[in-house]
């Protein structure tokens, strides 16, 4: 049974956004009408609530008021931009900071400044930026549907034999995110998720082939 960390959370969001870059169809209602994108949300809204990101502060009036179109633009742009740090101790991440320390001796870099929760801040969403750069460019020929002629053929194995070395390459970079959503190194099965967080049960596979 498959398994949920931080990092599918990430994962999914960065799915969904790139699927639905306008901000204002990020409610259930908006994408009423396309069910894969609204499927994606909802399976969303229940990790977020897993891995306890759901902005709890919100006016309760505003909460009843989007009961039946919950919005999730704040917690979506929460985890891309970093704002979920603040809401969190520095103490929290001391898992991260040990394997960052570690990982710059191995380069030979030392340094005993106590890491401050802004720098966590500050670098966090350099790091998602990154990411969806490297996934850009190991996707950048995934909109080829077909080609024929000389250079096209040369132009996509070209650099498709570049994009290849980055394949699987960046573990580290996806740990150390892992860390700074799910510090407390949480896991749930899809069952957990269905039972205590309202995950959907849809296969999303079969709704995607059948609005293909």
């Amino acid at each position: 049974m498959k398994t949920y960390k931080g990092i599918d959370l990430l994962d999914k969001i960065l799915e969904f956004v790139e699927m639905t870059p306008d901000e204002k169809e990020w409610n259930y209602k908006s994408l009423n009408s396309n069910k894969p994108r609204q499927l994606r949300l909802q399976q969303i809204s229940s990790l977020l609530k897993a891995f306890s990101i759901v902005d709890n502060k919100k006016n309760i009036l505003e909460k009843a008021s989007n009961y039946f179109n919950p919005d999730l633009t704040s917690e979506v742009k929460s985890i891309l931009n970093g704002d979920f740090i603040k809401n969190r101790k520095v103490e929290e991440f001391n898992e991260l900071i040990d394997f960052a320390k570690q990982f710059l001796q191995k380069k030979n870099y030392s340094s005993n400044t106590p890491i401050r929760l802004d720098e966590l801040c500050f670098i966090y969403p350099r790091m998602i930026e990154y990411k969806m750069r490297l996934q850009d460019i190991i996707g950048f020929n995934s909109g080829w549907s077909e080609a024929s002629s000389t250079f096209s053929i040369f132009h996509i194995q070209l650099t498709n034999t570049i994009s290849s070395n980055l394949v699987n390459k960046y573990d580290d970079l996806d740990h150390v995110i892992e860390l700074f959503i799910n510090p407390q190194k949480l896991l749930f099965t899809e069952k957990e998720l269905i039972d205590k967080f309202n995950f959907p049960t849809e296969d999303l596979h079969q709704i995607d082939r059948s609005n293909y």
